[in-house]
Parts: structure tokens; C-alpha cells; sequence
């Protein structure tokens, strides 16, 4: 997810001194996250710069904290706003993953998502019912098209916000670019995010956490599984940690497109390997809003792998999953 821009801080350090060429890797900060990124190179090179270009050119594109980015200039309607290649990529992909999942997820959703207090503006009051069908008119997928690199709206007042995808697709930009180098093992991680490739230093495939749902923010976080992961990518979204409270509900950062509402199911987490972490990212979020049985219908069409752990009628926490960790 793209918040805002950060200075890139970048640590290179050997992930196994014994390994011959050694896993290098680069951690730090930024898209408003913290990323890791962990690759072998026969000429052990340092990418920190690269890299730093990678995030940089993302930011530029996708921002909606860059005010000169291209997504900026295009929510404001500026006319010389010409939609570069990843935003186009982008936005492409979205409108795929929304047709599949018939809008529950979609880009135009940014101006419910900050009436309810998930962006710029914090402790703000729930929308009355009123602002909220008021808002639904300014949501829907297929009210936004690019035609020659501009964003045609059907209403000028129309914002889009890739943050549900944008994360993934760094990742993937980023994984493209290790893979051009020559690399065959590495592993990009960003906000949670991941994409794999060939072994980690044992050997064997890269080992990946799912989170166990607990509420909050914690620096302790308690592992639900253990996926071994190799040429694909994994991607989570929950409802768990991301909440607003007040009067004393909790309302969910997972807004359906099409109520205009938070969410309100028991599904807690919704994890999903694709070949790729664009795909994963966006799907993981549609089925956080669609729940676990149309959820597991689509996953199946697609060819997704899906592990969504959800509470059930006592709060204790269960299960649903096409694939196994340890």
C-alpha cells in the first residue's frame, strides 16, 4: 500500500555467510512501510540503487501523498496528466480483478474509504447515512476508463486510489528487476506482501508466515501458519488490525463498493497465492469483502489459491483453506 514517501533507507548485509555466493540483503523503509528483500548474485552485487530508483518511480506514478504524481494530477482533473506504463499496468489489472469479482474491488472506492476514517483524515465521526449515498455516486469501476493515457470519469468529482494493488505490483516491478539481473533465488517482501523465487539459503523453498488475527497493532505477532512458497507470490488482507473504534464499535477498513459500508462478516483474514503479487494483493482484498463462500468460488475460476481464517460462533478461530502451511 502506497501512503506516502519516505526517504529509502537501505542496510546491505550478508543473509549467510557460509553460502558461496552469499544471499544478500537489503532492508528499510518506504511507500509509508518497511520492505525486505533478500536475493543470491554470482557477482554479489549491491542493488540498493536500483532499488531506491524502483520505489521512487512507483511513488511518482501511484502516490496519492506525492502531490506531482501522475494518480495526483489525475484526481485533480489536471489536463496534461498522461498515465505512465505502471499506472496503466495498473489500472488494467484492476479493471480485470473488479470484472471477476463483480466491483468488490475497485480503485474509485477512495472517497468512502476517507469518510470513514482509513486515509488522510483520522478520528473523524462515521458518515450518516445520507453522506454515504451520497458518496456511492461517485464509485464504480466502470465509470473510469483510460482512453490514450487519460482517465476518462463519468463524473469529473471521480478519484482513484490503487492502494489495495500498488503494493503488489512494487513488488512485482521489483522481483522483474532481481530476475533481469540473473538472479534465480530471492525473496521481495514489502508491507507484508511477498513474491518468491527458486530457494532460500537451506535449500529449501522460502518459508512464509500468515499472521494469526489478534486485534491491534503488537509487536508480537504470533504466527497461524507457515506456507513453503517458491515462483509465486502471497498476499494478506485482514480486517483485524486495520479498524477505526468509536462509541465503542469497531468498524473495518475493508469498505464494500457496493453498500458503501464496512464490512461485517466473521472473516478475518484472507490470504492468496497468485503467480504473481499484483494479482494476489487485489484478489486478497475482494475477498475480504465478499467473504469465504463466493470468495472460494472465484478463487477456483481464477486458478488462486486462497487461506482465510475467520471466528466462529464462540470467537474461536477457524479455517478455510485450498492450501496447507506447517
Amino acid at each position: 500500500m502506497i501512503k506516502y514517501v519516505l526517504p529509502l533507507l537501505f542496510f546491505l548485509m550478508p543473509a549467510c555467510r557460509d553460502a558461496a555466493p552469499a544471499y544478500l540483503q537489503l532492508e528499510g523503509q518506504a511507500q509509508g512501510t518497511t520492505f525486505r528483500i533478500v536475493y543470491r548474485d554470482s557477482l554479489e552485487r549491491d542493488f540498493s540503487k536500483p532499488v531506491d530508483s524502483l520505489f521512487r518511480l512507483i511513488d511518482r506514478s501511484m502516490s496519492l501523498w506525492d502531490s506531482t504524481s501522475v494518480i495526483s494530477r489525475m484526481n485533480r482533473n489536471d489536463p496534461g496528466a498522461v498515465a505512465d506504463e505502471h499506472f496503466t499496468a495498473v489500472f488494467r489489472r484492476s479493471r480485470e480483478v473488479s470484472a471477476a469479482t463483480g466491483g468488490a474491488f475497485d480503485i474509485s472506492v477512495g472517497p468512502l474509504v476517507r469518510a470513514w476514517g482509513f486515509s488522510y483524515k483520522k478520528g473523524l465521526p462515521p458518515p450518516t447515512p445520507a453522506q454515504v449515498d451520497s458518496l456511492r455516486q461517485f464509485v464504480g469501476f466502470e465509470k473510469i476508463r483510460l482512453e490514450n493515457g487519460i482517465l476518462i470519469k463519468a463524473d469529473p468529482r471521480m478519484e482513484v486510489d490503487m492502494n489495495a494493488i500498488a503494493q503488489g505490483y512494487t513488488v512485482d516491478l521489483l522481483s522483474d528487476f532481481l530476475r533481469a539481473q540473473g538472479c534465480r533465488d530471492y525473496l521481495v517482501e514489502l508491507g507484508g506482501e511477498v513474491r518468491t523465487a527458486g530457494k532460500n539459503e537451506q535449500g529449501e523453498p522460502w518459508r512464509i508466515g500468515i499472521d494469526k488475527p489478534i486485534a491491534g497493532d503488537t509487536k508480537d505477532r504470533p504466527l497461524q501458519t507457515i506456507v513453503p512458497l517458491s515462483g509465486q507470490a502471497l498476499a494478506t488482507s485482514g480486517s483485524y488490525r486495520k479498524f477505526v473504534e468509536r462509541d465503542g464499535k469497531k468498524y473495518s477498513h475493508a469498505i464494500d463498493p457496493h453498500t458503501g459500508y464496512p464490512i461485517t462478516h466473521q472473516l478475518l483474514s484472507m490470504s492468496v497465492i497468485a503467480p504473481d503479487c499484483a494479482t494476489a494483493d487485489a484478489y486478497a482484498t475482494a475477498f475480504l469483502v465478499l467473504g469465504l463462500e463466493k470468495s472460494a468460488e472465484i478463487a477456483q475460476a481464477q486458478g488462486l489459491k486462497i487461506y482465510g481464517i475467520y471466528a466462529d460462533a464462540n470467537g474461536g478461530l477457524q479455517v478455510q483453506s485450498t492450501f496447507e502451511g506447517r
